[in-house]
């Protein structure tokens, strides 16, 4: 099991989408099961570890972006 980030497609209040950055969690088998339920900021002890968490958060957008359906993570095509 490992985690990684992922953009979350996200609507708010008034059924409008958005985007955010999340931890996601895979299980054994690859598939997304959890995520964090608030976006990340990055804080780190020194410039170089931000640098490479900054590095890492920016490889979520080489990835399809995911979106909660009825509390499951799926990814979206690229047309949705």
């Amino acid at each position: 099991m490992y985690w990684n980030y992922r953009i979350l497609k996200l609507t708010n209040s008034f059924d409008e989408p958005y985007f955010e950055i999340h931890e996601v969690h895979y299980d054994e088998n690859n598939t997304p099961y959890a995520w964090t339920e608030s976006h990340n900021l990055l804080v780190d002890d020194t410039f170089d570890e931000l640098k490479e968490s900054y590095e890492y958060m920016n490889s979520a957008f080489k990835m399809p972006v995911l979106k909660v359906v009825e509390g499951k993570l799926i990814e979206l095509r690229v047309d949705e």
